[in-house]
């Protein structure tokens, strides 16, 4: 009965150095209840935020200003991507 559990733990191991490690911590944090930080989604996903706002860059850099008073550093993209296009308003009014 020992020889299986020792294949089994075997084969667990070869299939854990196969995946990524981050997968793996992440898998490991959520068996133990905790939420996974995926930090590369989350400035993703400020980038994003960032680059819709239509204040000519003036949020990104009060930003920046607030971590580096902290002592962080902002590490996204510095907006040099294309702006989404702007929406053409409409004058007047709707009936």
């Amino acid at each position: 009965m020992s020889d299986l559990r020792k294949d089994l733990l075997r084969q667990m191991k070869a299939i854990r150095e196969k995946m990524d490690p981050k997968l793996v911590e992440r898998a490991r944090l959520a068996a133990l209840g905790k939420v996974p930080y995926d930090s590369d989604a989350a400035k993703e996903a400020v980038g994003h935020f960032l680059d819709a706002k239509r204040d000519g860059g003036a949020f990104r850099r009060k930003l920046e200003q607030a971590l580096k008073a902290e002592g962080a550093a902002l590490d996204l993209d510095d907006g040099e991507k294309t702006p989404p296009p702007v929406k053409p308003r409409r004058g007047g009014r709707m009936t």
